[in-house]
């Protein structure tokens, strides 16, 4: 427990450090609008980061249901807009000068400036009269543009903003997934659709010993794409056109699932699973290939937790448990059998199977 103490106060102290600077963006609580009541009040439901320390670029989205939702950037409200647009009541957004929230179809957006921006390289923010943009724009530089032009603007540089986070998140996920392994019950049973739902479910669901908000940032970032935790010249390299010989999907698309066979002729094949995987090494006449076992070199799978390449007639799999991949139901590979067995009693599975125990029946 003292080692465990210790490590959080290691831990929480690099952490604080990325955040010692203040931010253009960051109020006093004190000046905050929050909107939400649940326990994802303090931070976007996107992308999980806190509401206040962003709260210059903060949009606030009303659903036709009723619900309110608050993010903390235009680049998150872009994400829900291209999925939910058609649910949507009503957007205002934070003006940067009063920090009240105004209606963002009459709000001035500066987008370019030298301020930095929210999830974004390109700044984004919201004034409610022209004359306050201008002044804004004479002095930091930038583009005034309406809400409609501002949301495309952010919803056109989505993916280009998402890798350039995804580098910056790197090392968060990293320390995120020390402190998973080291303070928090490894029960996950699911995988998340952004780092907010991943943070709410943690505390919804007390997940982890005490963490600080930044903390639980990190685990949050490591749990919704543990990809960003691992070590890449460990896992296998697919290339981006290679399809599933047997469901015909592209295996780039699942990385954490991926399992490949190396044929004597130097020819791979490459699968979103292992299930898919045996099923050809089974029975490769079935799906148009002519390969004998013996042609066959090497079978490599991807470990459930490291994501590294294992040998494949090495692992242990489990089979029936609670955790699904691309293909639904799976036998989920580990390099060590007493991993295996903590995965099958914290998932569910009902049994754990050797490479030789494998048969065609139970892949079917």
């Amino acid at each position: 427990m003292i080692k465990n103490k210790f490590f959080l106060i290691i831990i929480s102290g690099i952490l604080t450090f990325s955040y010692a600077q203040e931010m253009f963006q960051t109020v006093k609580p004190e000046e905050a609008t929050l909107v939400k009541t649940d326990s994802s009040k303090q931070f976007c439901n996107v992308c999980g980061m806190h509401l206040t320390k962003f709260y210059k670029t903060n949009h606030v989205t009303e659903f036709k249901n009723g619900h309110k939702e608050q993010y903390c950037s235009i680049h998150c409200q872009a994400k829900i807009h291209n999925d939910f647009s058609d649910k949507i009541k009503k957007i205002e957004v934070v003006d940067t000068n009063s920090l009240k929230l105004i209606d963002s179809k009459t709000a001035y957006y500066v987008v370019g400036s030298s301020r930095k921006g929210t999830m974004s390289a390109v700044s984004k923010y919201a004034f409610s009269s022209k004359d306050e943009a201008l002044k804004f724009q004479k002095e930091f530089g930038g583009e005034i543009h309406t809400f409609e032009e501002t949301l495309q603007i952010a919803k056109d540089s989505i993916k280009n903003d998402l890798d350039m986070v995804d580098k910056k998140r790197i090392p968060m996920a990293k320390k995120g997934k020390k402190i998973y392994e080291t303070l928090c019950n490894k029960n996950v049973s699911k995988e998340f659709n952004s780092v907010g739902e991943a943070k709410q479910y943690i505390i919804d669901n007390n997940t982890c010993q005490k963490l600080d908000p930044k903390m639980q940032q990190a685990v949050s970032i490591y749990l919704f794409n543990p990809l960003l935790a691992a070590d890449k010249s460990k896992m296998i390299d697919v290339p981006k056109n290679a399809k599933c010989p047997v469901c015909g999907m592209f295996v780039s698309k699942y990385p954490k699932w991926v399992a490949k066979i190396e044929v004597s002729n130097g020819h791979e094949h490459y699968f979103d699973g292992v299930k898919d995987m045996m099923k050809f090494y089974l029975n490769p006449v079935k799906f148009e290939h002519n390969h004998k076992k013996t042609d066959i070199t090497k079978l490599i799978v991807t470990d459930y937790y490291s994501l590294n390449s294992i040998d494949g007639t090495k692992a242990f799999y489990v089979i029936g448990s609670n955790i699904y991949g691309p293909m639904g139901e799976e036998l989920i590979p580990f390099e060590k059998e007493t991993q295996a067995k903590d995965f099958l009693n914290n998932h569910f599975g009902k049994k754990i199977l050797k490479f030789e125990d494998i048969k065609e029946n139970i892949l079917y």
